[in-house]
């Protein structure tokens, strides 16, 4: 079964997420990027969903710091702002970008191709 690390600083979407994937991944969540890259270090995440908009860490720069630690752990970035940083994230190495609100399938989607 895959390991999941879901990062957002809002409580509700983390637990979303969760339910979603619960039964077919095991799931780890975090706050923030740096609470995110403390259990990274202990726990090999096949990948790490993230937002962009944190405190502490943004989602772009725990992406850059995943992949330059574990350059196999696949990360989907996701943001409220679409178009402002879809891009970028893709250009820093995520698997893919997701742009809130999206539909379940949609990251189902995205989780079968890493």
């Amino acid at each position: 079964m895959k390991r999941i690390l879901v990062v957002d600083d809002e409580p509700i979407v983390r637990k979303l997420i969760r339910l979603c994937l619960r039964g077919r991944y095991m799931t780890d969540e975090a706050e923030d990027g740096e609470k995110a890259l403390t259990k990274a270090s202990r726990v090999d995440y096949d990948c790490v969903i993230t937002d962009v908009q944190m405190p502490h860490m943004d989602g772009l720069s725990l992406l850059g710091e995943i992949k330059k630690r574990k350059p196999s752990t696949a990360v989907i970035v996701m943001s409220s702002f679409g178009d402002r940083y879809s891009q970028e994230a893709l250009d820093r190495g995520a698997s893919s970008f997701l742009a809130k609100p999206f539909r379940i399938d949609t990251l189902q989607s995205a989780l079968d191709c890493v």
